[in-house]
């Protein structure tokens, strides 16, 4: 009604047209708009059937996707045939992408299915795939003939017959592109944004139930290896050989993974080169074929001690299939390669390298579970290792028991000697062993026992002595402490070895060394012999002869060690019990006469010797004069009492030189001269110095019968010797140093009296001066000082304030220091001008004084009644006056210091002293104070402290100062004295 009403009213004005006319027009229109709407409606209708009969056939093929097993393979082709209900996909691929690969899983060219799997490098040129990949957008191609330039990437046709047409969708799982849906088109214009559009909700589906199968299909690949690595390693763990234990992990390995070929290399410890020791190769060249150490991927592999991994050995630089020109190491095929070292405690052992035809077929998955097998097989090695130590340290304890047990039952020297000898070839398997045993005494190695010859060639043996430089080859071990093996064959050896049945080419020397490695003992040589006859007769290995040979001769170092250890500390004992005996003598006595007099006496009853003669060294004359004797005659004491030596004349009769008097000499032989020869009634004698306190004291003279060589006195006489020099030494030091002490007691005592006596010149160190506080510290660095203070209180209400510094210290300057202090007090009562009291002081000190000493004044007159500082300086260090607002001023006027020049001229200043304000005088002893560092206190330091107490009064001021100069030396003893006077004006109330 309302349309019709419509029209009526547009037609009204059509007032000449008759009405049947009118209605006919009306509706024939109204006809024609209910036609366009049904028309409109049924199109719509249509469009809305079609799309959801398009959204239920994707409904349906996302079900069918879902619900599909777990099978990439099966899915892929799956996810294809829904592809093709929605869209042409005659041709048509799905691929998966595996790190730089792309991996084609279903692919159909015009209907035809491709070979499969096919793998591509995405490394260079990846083309559309890579960039779709990379940018995880969808691309559309109408027509590659026209879009060529236009696209984002050059495409890479894979097939005979490009296409013109394609559509390619990522699939897409959380943020990661797993692969790519394609389909082309022969024609261009064979797709639209209607079938990208499908394929891509398609492709969502198919992505989750992709990412879903392959999570799927890892975990149970992974457990299905890490079962076969389980089976693997139980059989290899139950193996003990290690040739075996190679050979079961490249079988089973190659059985359980199917990659071909598996290899395992050793490391050899010398050349770090890898050593093939097994392989499925069949015809492998084990324990020949060798890869030089960082080459390869398996060398880099032992280098790194981490997993290397060649998806694609064309491409891999490190991959080196041949060892030289003509020998082959790997299959011809090998198209990917991984190297695992083999760890044991961070230490490379081996590699286990697994080669495959196939590019990319090392994922994450197969390094794991192939990484897990490596572990399994280096425990497996490092258990087969420690087994075969096991045994062999069994062996070797076993035999270092033996002689353990032998050298516990010998009882000295010579039966050790004879026991290691004998018991070395039967162990080792030489046959030839000496012994030379070190003397420190002789300072030579002599024979000790031999085995392997007759016994006239050992006795010759037992008398041969060698010295530093007679034969390198033990000079060498002497000198490094190492074992060595020669061919300088000493003419002496090769004889005493003739006698035997050894083939003596060269010989091997070994230390005997004590416990600490520390001492030579002595140095066992055995014969070299070749391997295979070592073999023969030891039944066992090299490496296990030489570190049983090296632990014999440790154990018989240290029995060696023990013995004369034992034997020392019997000598130590008698030679203690006779040293004993002797201070038991000299500590009853005090004289030094009778002290020296009875170890002479003592000495030969002791030692055995001929005479003696004791020499004191007189510092005063420099002279050697002669004590007690003993053994002398009458007229060789006439001779003594006019001896007299002088340090060089003394020196010059003894074996030494000149350069060789150093105080830790023992004893020298003297040349005696023919007087001398009949004093001491002998024409050998020694002379052991009498060193204490580092110095020469004197000497003991000892005449011994002619037959007696110096080196062979007895270590035993020789300890009761030195021991006794030494105690004669300490008695003569000892009464020197009485002599001394009482000395410097009585030196003492003066001086500590002389500092009471000039503690006693200074003033109240507060005294009550009007409208201020005043405090003062005097310390001196020794028992004297140089410096003073005074105050002086005149007669017309003013105080005269004085602070000096000697410059010098002790003694001389406590004397110089009174007698400065003594004119300074009688010129300032009768004068009242600073400067001409400082003045008139410099004068008389001049015509007074004879000496080279000055003295540095400050003198200041302070009088309360108008507050002004009235002051002049000598060459003093400027005072401070610190303001109540804490700004200090340094007092820099000065003159030169009293007593340098007979005229000087020095001026007076002024200063007023406000209530607050501090005047603080100080010698150099303050701000040159020292730290174990060398670094000054200073006059930073100074003002910093002085800050610190201002608000308090001037014995807080000092105290601040004080700690401060404390707290910043530390332990640094004083080196200066130290004077302080700190005088503060009242602040007002």
């Amino acid at each position: 009604m309302f349309v019709f009403s419509a029209l009526q009213a547009q037609i009204s004005p059509l007032d000449g047209l008759s009405q049947p006319s009118v209605s006919f027009a009306i509706l024939v229109t109204v006809l024609v708009m209910v036609t366009i709407i049904l028309w409109r409606r049924y199109r719509s209708r249509r469009s809305l059937m079609a799309r959801v009969a398009e959204l239920e056939a994707l409904s349906a093929a996302g079900r069918a996707i879902v619900a599909a097993e777990l099978d990439i393979v099966a899915l892929c082709e799956l996810i294809a045939q829904e592809a093709g209900k929605v869209i042409n996909n005659r041709t048509f691929q799905v691929g998966l992408f595996e790190n730089e690969f792309y991996k084609i899983m279903y692919w159909t060219v015009d209907g035809r299915l491709q070979p499969l799997p096919q793998t591509f490098d995405l490394r260079d040129e990846s083309g559309l795939v890579g960039w779709i990949r990379t940018t995880q957008k969808p691309l559309l191609v109408h027509d590659f003939h026209r879009e060529l330039d236009s696209l984002p990437a050059k495409p890479r046709y894979i097939s005979d017959t490009p296409p013109r047409s394609a559509i390619f969708i990522p699939l897409v799982s959380g943020e990661q592109s797993i692969g790519i849906l394609a389909a082309q088109g022969s024609e261009p214009n064979r797709f639209n944004e209607e079938d990208l559009r499908r394929l891509m909700i398609l492709a969502n589906q198919a992505a989750a139930a992709i990412a879903n199968a392959r999570l799927y299909e890892q975990e149970r690949m992974r457990a299905a290896h890490l079962e076969l690595v389980g089976k693997i390693a139980r059989q290899v763990n139950a193996v003990e050989d290690l040739d075996e234990i190679f050979d079961q992990v490249v079988t089973l390995t190659r059985q359980t993974f199917d990659f071909h070929p598996v290899s395992i290399f050793g490391i050899d410890a010398a050349t770090g080169e890898a050593v093939l020791q097994a392989s499925s190769l069949p015809d492998a060249p084990l324990h020949a074929a060798r890869i030089a150490a960082r080459r390869g991927i398996v060398g880099a592999a032992a280098e790194t001690h981490e997993t290397i991994v060649c998806n694609n050995t064309a491409e891999d630089s490190r991959f080196q299939p041949f060892l030289d020109s003509d020998q082959r190491l790997f299959a011809a095929e090998t198209r990917a390669e991984i190297a695992i070292p083999l760890l044991v405690n961070h230490t490379v052992v081996g590699v286990l390298d697994v080669q495959s035809p196939q590019v990319g077929v090392f994922t994450p998955t197969e390094q794991m579970v192939l990484e897990t097998l490596a572990a399994e097989v280096a425990n497996a090695i490092y258990k087969a290792q420690q087994l075969a130590l096991q045994q062999s340290q069994a062996w070797t304890t076993t035999a270092q028991l033996q002689v353990a047990e032998a050298l516990s039952r010998s009882s000295d020297l010579d039966e050790i000697a004879t026991a290691v000898t004998r018991l070395t070839p039967m162990l080792v398997g030489v046959s030839f062993c000496g012994l030379l045993l070190w003397d420190a005494e002789q300072e030579c190695y002599g024979g000790a026992a031999l085995y392997g010859a007759d016994a006239a060639t050992a006795e010759r043996f037992a008398q041969r002595h060698f010295h530093i430089g007679d034969w390198n080859a033990l000079d060498a071990v002497h000198v490094g402490r190492q074992a060595l093996t020669t061919r300088q064959i000493p003419p002496w050896l090769q004889r005493d070895a003739a006698k035997t049945d050894a083939q003596l080419d060269q010989a091997e020397l070994l230390p005997l060394l004590s416990a600490g490695q520390d001492q030579m003992q002595g140095v066992m040589i055995v014969t070299s012999l070749n391997e295979e006859r070592d073999s023969a007769r030891a039944g066992q290995p090299g490496a296990r002869r030489a570190e049983l040979l090296h632990n014999i001769a440790r154990q018989a170092g240290q029995a060696i060690e023990s013995t004369r250890l034992r034997i020392a500390q019997q000598e130590e004992a008698w030679v203690n019990t006779a040293l004993l005996q002797v201070a038991e003598a000299v500590n009853s006595l005090i004289d030094l006469n009778e002290i020296l007099d009875t170890i002479a006496r003592l000495v030969p009853l002791l030692v055995g010797v001929e005479s003696i003669i004791i020499l004191i060294w007189d510092e005063s004359r420099k002279l050697f004069m002669a004590g007690p004797s003993y053994g002398i005659s009458e007229m060789g004491r006439g001779l003594l009492e006019t001896l007299e030596f002088d340090r060089e004349e003394f020196f010059s009769i003894t074996s030494q030189t000149a350069d060789a008097r150093a105080s830790s000499a023992t004893y020298f032989a003297l040349r005696l001269p023919h007087w001398l020869e009949k004093v001491l009634g002998t024409k050998s004698a020694y002379t052991f110095p009498l060193n204490a306190r580092a110095r020469l004291v004197g000497a003991l003279l000892v005449g011994a019968s002619a037959s007696v060589h110096p080196r062979s006195l007895s270590l035993r006489r020789l300890n009761i010797l030195n021991g006794i020099a030494q105690q004669a030494a300490t008695a003569v030091v000892n009464n020197q140093l009485y002599q001394e002490s009482a000395e410097r007691a009585r030196l003492q005592q003066e001086l500590n009296v002389a500092h009471e006596i000039q503690a006693s010149f200074l003033p109240n160190g507060n005294p009550d001066i009007p409208g201020c506080s005043v405090a003062s510290l005097w310390q001196a660095a020794r028992q004297v000082s140089g410096d003073f203070y005074d105050f002086l209180q005149r007669s017309d209400g003013t105080w005269g304030i004085v602070i000096a510094d000697v410059a010098d210290k002790g003694v001389p300057a406590a004397l110089f220091m009174a007698v400065s202090r003594t004119i300074l007090r009688t010129v300032a009562f009768n004068r009242h001008d600073p400067a001409d009291v400082l003045m008139r002081v410099n004068q008389i000190i001049d015509l007074e004084a004879q000496s080279d000493l000055f003295v540095t004044v400050f003198y200041a007159i302070w009088n309360p009644q108008n507050e002004m500082l009235t002051y002049a300086n000598a060459g003093h260090n400027p005072p401070i006056l610190l303001k109540k607002n804490g700004q200090p001023r340094l007092l820099k006027e000065h003159g030169m210091a009293l007593g340098v020049l007979p005229d000087i001229q020095i001026k007076e200043h002024t200063v007023r002293l406000h209530p607050g304000d501090t005047l603080i005088l100080y010698t150099d002893g303050v701000t040159e104070a020292m730290n174990e560092d060398l670094d000054e206190f200073g006059m930073e330091r100074l003002l910093l402290a002085a800050r610190a107490g201002q608000t308090h009064n001037a014995a807080a001021i000092i105290q601040s100062i004080t700690d401060n100069i404390r707290d910043h030396a530390g332990e640094t003893p004083q080196f200066d004295d130290i004077t302080l006077v700190v005088l503060k004006r009242h602040s007002e109330k």
